[in-house]
């Protein structure tokens, strides 16, 4: 079967095969496997008597057109799994019209198969595997590495350019941002505007043409190409929520390009986005030390204070998530700093909506809202709806914490409808979560229950491990608020146990504040006291606002 996959299914090419295996009574049928796995002699080892698959690939090519034969070259180039036609139209310097014109006839040629139409409405194309290694075997003969390289650039700045009004257009919006790439190169308009209706179907459709472009260009010498497409790829894997592994190869293999070129620019731009990448895993520790290493490359060259204040945020916002609020308080101060007046709005108000949450759960609610609500104009001046919800939650649970359950109601109402219309799943599931939690204190408690049962659903589809302990300790709470602490006690344990794997005590604390009911319903009284003292410890060590809340013998 393995070796039916390596021949492209192509008649001729398995007779060959068979062939050879006849011929070889003494070969294994692995012994040719391994041989076909190697796509730079696959051709040359299904040649057998007469038969020869290259030949007959030569004729197929001789009897194309000069357009159409140059068009199969650079098609081949860059070894994608699959394309839309319009890529031709940079490959080519062509127009888009013309591009999928000559795509098409190498369908009709049987060079090209049609493999199905992704979610933009375009059509996906594919080239026969062995078809694609003669066209990339003629384009290294028949064209100089200038024209070659020229073709790749000119298509990666055209997915640049899409990627950058993708994700401002996406969930994320302009908080999914990469670093400015060096060239951008747009397509027509009309184009444009079809592919990017929505953005993360265009992600989705080209992410894995994305991660090979970075892979070819970090290995032909094209670094700035390859940590550009790197970081589109940041955008692509957060539009398409937690899909992490192109993410990761993309920025090793770029990482490898930077250091063998000496770009410590780069190599600073690459470990800033695997701090990302940590953050969004939660892995909050490696998120510091990625971004601190980014910082240290930054601040030595001098050159780039926006990397040194995205560093900076960065280390914050690891911190934050840590409960180490005095540090990220301090870390987010000296990147507000940085960014200054000239920053830019949108840098400046996700630092500022840090501040604004390290406030809020300290206790310090007016300097909560007056920082969140700066974040809040920033946002709205900047057009940027996806942050714009995400501040207004936040607001909501400020008001909530003081106990003004029904501000916090309209603004969470009013978030949960911006996130629906930029369809974020992520955004419209922790804003629920926010609402039932909200519903709880309400006492409506089956409004709760349906939002929580959609909430887990969408955290367990995505594999957001904090979100579902989340949503898990909320259905703890839900249960208790209901009288039934015997059915808390289950998701609030699991809870419990996944903010120990994340390492996060002042989440594993309020939890078990939490259980310390389930122990008291039970009649462990002993146990409830010693659960909510180990709590109570926790909140005074971190100076967070439940240590304020709560008096000594009751938290």
């Amino acid at each position: 079967a393995e070796i039916v996959s390596l021949c492209g299914r192509l008649p001729l090419a398995v007779r060959i095969a068979g062939a050879r295996l006849a011929a070889r009574p003494h070969w294994a049928p692995g012994r040719l496997a391994d041989r076909l796995r190697d796509e730079r002699r696959r051709l040359s080892e299904l040649r057998a008597g007469d038969l020869e698959l290259r030949t007959s690939l030569e004729l197929g090519y001789a009897d194309l057109e000069l357009p159409e034969r140059r068009a199969l070259r650079r098609l081949a180039l860059l070894d994608l799994p699959d394309f839309a036609a319009w890529i031709a139209a940079p490959l080519l310097d062509i127009g888009t019209e013309e591009a999928e014109e000559a795509v098409e006839r190498l369908v009709d040629c049987h060079f090209i198969d049609v493999i199905g139409v992704d979610d933009t409405g375009r059509s996906r194309y594919r080239i026969h595997d062995l078809a694609r290694e003669h066209a990339r075997e003629r384009c290294l003969s028949e064209e100089s590495p200038e024209e070659r390289t020229a073709a790749v650039l000119r298509l990666v700045a055209s997915w640049l350019g899409l990627a950058e009004k993708a994700a401002a257009l996406g969930p994320g919006g302009a908080a999914r941002r990469f670093p400015e790439p060096a060239a951008v190169r747009p397509l027509d308009a009309a184009t444009e505007e079809e592919l990017l209706e929505r953005p993360t179907a265009w992600f989705a459709a080209e992410q894995a043409c994305l991660l090979a472009a970075v892979e070819y260009c970090a290995d032909h010498g094209m670094v700035r190409a390859a940590r550009d497409l790197a970081g589109a790829l940041i955008a692509s894997s957060a539009a398409l929520y937690n899909q992490f592994d192109a993410w990761s190869r993309s920025h090793a293999s770029a990482m490898a390009a930077v250091h063998r070129s000496g770009d410590s620019e780069g190599e600073a731009w690459l470990l800033a986005g695997l701090g990302q990448l940590r953050y969004e895993q939660d892995e909050f520790e490696d998120s510091y030390t990625y971004f601190g290493k980014a910082l240290r490359l930054f601040e030595a060259r001098g050159d780039v204070p926006e990397g040194v204040a995205l560093a900076l945020a960065g280390m914050g916002t690891a911190r934050r998530e840590q409960a180490g609020y005095a540090e990220a308080l301090e870390l987010l101060d000296a990147a507000l700093e940085r960014y200054g007046e000239s920053g830019g709005q949108g840098a400046r108000a996700r630092v500022l909506y840090g501040i604004g949450y390290v406030h809020r759960e300290q206790g310090r609610g007016a300097q909560a809202r007056e920082a969140l609500a700066q974040a809040l104009d920033l946002y709205r001046a900047a057009g940027d709806r996806h942050n714009e919800a995400l501040t207004l939650r936040s607001l909501a649970l400020c008001h909530r914490a003081e106990g003004a359950l029904a501000d916090a109601e309209r603004q969470l109402h009013e978030a949960l409808r911006i996130f629906a219309a930029l369809r974020d799943t992520f955004g419209v599931m922790y804003t629920e979560q926010s609402l039932a939690k909200t519903e709880l204190r309400l006492d409506r408690l089956d409004e709760a229950q349906a939002r929580l049962g959609r909430c887990l659903t969408v955290a367990r589809e995505r594999q957001d491990r904090f979100g579902e302990a989340l949503v898990l300790r909320t259905l703890g709470e839900w249960h208790l608020a209901a009288g039934d602490p015997d059915s808390a006690r289950e998701p609030l344990e699991r809870a419990l146990s996944t903010w120990e794997t994340l390492r996060l005590p002042l989440w594993r604390a309020r939890t078990l504040r939490d259980l310390a009911e389930v122990r008291e319903a039970h009649g462990d009284a002993s146990a409830a006291r010693a659960a909510r003292a180990e709590a109570l410890g926790v909140f005074r060590e971190l100076d967070c606002r439940e240590a304020q809340e709560q008096p000594t013998d009751a938290v």
